[in-house]
């Protein structure tokens, strides 16, 4: 699966513009509003995974053992993922979109014509659940699926789209986020983070840390705004190619550039000095700690202090 999604993914990345506009210099622009969350889906029925996925579209499901934190693997190709991390204990999946919508043709409760019998089919996506792991999959690359999803506070996010927009609000735990061709957005979230758009902004709030743990925030082709609690301790690394880095932490550079290597050339003996230019700003913030990475390359970074 992964495989064949990467594939597509790459497709899908080479046909979209890449020669955007780094962002407009000056001094960094106030945090954006962040979007509103989606109202809460209300009505979930008892029916099981699959045929709820064939009639509502809306898929109650729980973990096998609510007592450790559940992990979430979703990758599609064409549709937007929003997740929002609540008290509960099971995992609520709500899908919208021409694919999901088509299913609603005929109501669950409607009888066969007289003497024919209602055949099975499978619905637009399929949720399944092993070992604390739930995993959505989109049955066919070409069905587009926005998906409303809300979970407890404390599970882990695998998440993937190729074309659609990736948005958490309050989750905590280990967070791999990627999308291709949309934004990322991610509002008072806590634990690890490694999230990427190729061609998207991407918005974080990370209101939590898990101590000791590395972290990325990077984009191609969109802008890097990353807010960080105030008492953090880490290790920067801050970088755009196209653009400007900007922080109101007090940040302690270690090193701005560069290292060198000699390589031999065996043809004529001669020893030449290759030298690799490293663009990239390092600096710790509170004494240092583990490695955080925020880098683009069209558009500027910005790392801000939490209130």
């Amino acid at each position: 699966m992964r495989k064949t999604l990467g594939y597509a993914a790459l497709v899908m990345a080479l046909a979209a513009p890449a020669a955007a506009q780094p962002d407009a210099q000056g001094p960094p622009p106030p945090l954006p509003a962040l979007p509103s969350p989606p109202p809460p889906p209300t009505g979930a029925t008892g029916a099981t995974p699959q045929r709820e996925a064939a009639a509502g579209q809306r898929v109650t499901i729980s973990f096998s053992d609510p007592a450790r934190p559940g992990t979430l693997e979703m990758r599609i190709v064409m549709g937007s993922i929003s997740i929002k991390g609540v008290n509960r204990k099971d995992v609520l999946i709500e899908a919208r979109g021409p694919a999901a919508t088509a299913a609603l043709r005929r109501t669950p409760n409607e009888p066969p014509p007289p003497g024919l019998r209602r055949l099975s089919q499978s619905g637009p996506f399929s949720v399944e659940e092993e070992r604390n792991t739930i995993t959505v999959d989109v049955n066919g690359f070409q069905r587009a699926i926005d998906f409303t999803i809300e979970v407890p506070v404390r599970t882990n996010l695998d998440l993937e789209t190729v074309m659609g927009s990736i948005s958490v609000e309050a989750v905590d735990g280990d967070l791999e986020i990627d999308s291709v061709n949309g934004p990322v957005t991610l509002t008072n979230v806590g634990g690890s983070v490694v999230a990427h758009s190729v061609n998207g902004k991407l918005l974080a709030t990370v209101a939590r840390l898990t101590p000791q743990k590395p972290m990325a925030f990077t984009s191609m082709n969109g802008s890097v705004d990353v807010t960080l609690p105030a008492a953090v301790k880490a290790n920067l690394k801050l970088r755009s190619d196209q653009g400007d880095v900007y922080t109101d932490f007090d940040l302690q550079l270690q090193r701005e550039s560069s290292g060198s290597s000699q390589v031999d050339i065996s043809r004529n003996g001669r020893r030449t000095n290759l030298v690799n230019i490293d663009k990239a700003i390092y600096g710790s913030v509170n004494g240092g700690g583990p490695d955080f990475e925020m880098r683009t390359f069209n558009g500027n970074v910005y790392v801000r202090k939490g209130k």
